[in-house]
């Protein structure tokens, strides 16, 4: 499900669902190293740990099964059909709804 899904669910009003929203408090602040580091984490072997599919393409991408046209390579993804695109700290908020710390939680191997 993407950000956009969500926000469909949520309707005019643009309050998610109770059982969407998760209240996390607030983690301390990252260093500029620690979000350089997670914006350049190869994406493949983290998506493949949270099971998502990914096919191989030609010239080291990979076509994420479940998601139309969505592609990864390296520390980048695209979504041409719905114009976005992003490096990895982008993919889980703008792809999994994540907040930066959920997102850089994920990418520092630190989630809960």
């Amino acid at each position: 499900m993407t950000c956009r899904s969500l926000k469909q669910i949520a309707g005019s009003s643009g309050l998610m669902p109770k059982s969407i929203r998760v209240e996390k408090p607030p983690r301390e602040n990252w260093t500029r190293e620690q979000i350089q580091r997670a914006r350049r984490r190869v994406l493949m072997p983290v998506l493949k740990d949270r099971g998502y599919r990914l096919r191989p393409k030609p010239k080291d991408n990979f076509l994420v099964e479940d998601e139309q046209d969505l592609v990864v390579k390296s520390h980048y993804w695209i979504w041409p059909s719905r114009g976005m695109k992003g490096n990895a700290i982008d993919f889980f908020m703008l792809v999994e709804c994540r907040s930066f710390n959920e997102a850089m939680e994920i990418l520092s191997g630190k989630e809960e």
